[in-house]
């Protein structure tokens, strides 16, 4: 996988995730997030309106608050079982300002932690 790359887990839920860290520099701790509808239940670091991403169809957030750490390995597994189904990859200005927001978000420490250590976060 890419940082960038959007895919579904048709088997676990009907929601986009982006993988939002780059697994070239840490195949071992790959941060991924989902997109959900918009409602203000939700975390409001990062909304993205439509247009932003071919799947997204209306305002949409960012969970970040379900960012899940997982390995390359495991996303390669699922993807070669035909449990993951790849969407286009996000563009590289959709995917900065993702992880831009995460400094304002309620994303996990651990997961957060990822990022800053690939310098993809202050």
């Amino acid at each position: 996988m890419k940082a960038g790359d959007t895919f579904l887990l048709p088997d676990f839920d009907d929601h986009l995730w982006a993988v939002i860290s780059d697994p070239l520099l840490d195949s071992g701790n790959v941060v991924i997030v989902l997109f959900v509808s918009w409602t203000e239940k939700y975390d409001q670091a990062c909304v993205l309106r439509a247009g932003q991403h071919p799947f997204i169809k209306h305002d949409t957030c960012v969970q970040y608050p379900g960012a899940l750490v997982v390995t390359d390995t495991k996303l390669e597994q699922f993807r070669k079982a035909g449990k993951l189904r790849m969407k286009q990859p996000l563009d590289s200005g959709v995917l900065n300002f993702i992880r831009q927001q995460t400094e304002a978000s309620q994303i996990p420490l651990s997961a957060y932690e990822i990022l800053r250590r690939q310098g993809l976060v202050p």
